[in-house]
């Protein structure tokens, strides 16, 4: 026992010399500060709507994917722990945003229109802390995001005129898809088309969008519009906050990762894993521009 007590301080002086004699430490990182989620749990979806003018054709499809998508949503269990709910109006004026995200407290708002309706929304959604995603093609904008995955921060576009709220509908769906008319995409299936044109649906995907709608015979914007739910429903997940910041934020995690994943439940199981994902939906790759809030979808 002696003799291991006096072997103790030549062991400590030897590891006083090397301590010397080695380099400085490098300095712990500062931590990265964690955002304080903001929102209440329960992502809520405006749907604008045109319902006059050139792409009032395109708003039943439009109306039939995220309904779609909110029933799958909802049969799968809803997102942070409660059920989707998205609300349809009939035109995408500033008032119409700003009143949803003021009396139905919207994280979110999905749109189709020309570019200078989707630049008059990105000021009061701001204000607002809602995330505006407008699809866009050629047929509603003429030059589509030009740079993809900005930083959300950028400062909004000025806005445009207002014109009055028309009444809309509520939908907070919860009934179950059945499995027969719920294909899953896979990987080798997936959609490519050239960027800016809008998607064509596959028979299988139609099948699926005929169960919101069985009168549909025009499908643009179908897969766009659920698309872009299912997108929104991820952002949360990886946010974990369903407010209209985090969403924006998420919405580039989403699209940037480098697993592909093709619907909810399969990203949801890469996200398990702590992996990045690269959502791409049955309107095929997306890059979301934070600074105008347009989605261009295409390979």
């Amino acid at each position: 026992m002696s003799s291991r007590l006096l072997a103790l301080p030549a062991v400590v002086m030897a590891v006083a010399v090397l301590a010397g004699c080695a380099p400085a430490a490098a300095p712990l990182p500062t931590p990265t500060a964690v955002a304080t989620p903001l929102g209440d749990k329960k992502l809520g979806i405006v749907d604008l709507l045109e319902t006059t003018g050139p792409l009032a054709s395109f708003s039943a499809a439009q109306e039939a994917g995220t309904e779609l998508a909110v029933r799958e949503l909802n049969e799968a269990g809803g997102v942070l722990g409660a059920p989707v709910v998205v609300w349809h109006r009939t035109d995408s004026a500033p008032a119409t945003l700003t009143d949803a995200a003021t009396t139905l407290k919207v994280d979110a708002a999905i749109v189709t229109a020309n570019p200078e309706a989707v630049a008059a929304l990105v000021a009061p959604a701001a204000s607002a802390k809602v995330a505006v995603t407008a699809i866009g093609t050629v047929k509603n904008l003429t030059t589509p995001t030009a740079s993809p995955y900005p930083d959300a921060s950028a400062p909004p576009s000025p806005t445009g005129k207002v014109t009055p709220k028309p009444s809309g509908k509520t939908t907070a769906l919860a009934t179950p898809v059945p499995s027969s008319v719920a294909p899953v995409v896979t990987a080798s299936a997936q959609p490519t088309h050239k960027p800016g044109v809008p998607a064509t649906p596959s028979e299988a995907f139609v099948a699926r969008l005929k169960t919101s709608n069985p009168f549909l015979s025009d499908f643009t914007y179908g897969a766009e519009s659920y698309q872009l739910v299912i997108a929104l429903a991820l952002a949360a997940t990886v946010a974990k906050d369903d407010a209209g910041p985090s969403l924006m934020r998420g919405l580039e995690q989403i699209t940037t990762g480098d697993v592909v994943c093709t619907d909810f439940a399969e990203c949801l199981t890469v996200l398990k894993d702590n992996r990045a994902i690269k959502y791409i939906g049955p309107a095929g790759r997306m890059a979301y521009d934070a600074r105008v809030g347009v989605v261009t979808f295409g390979s």
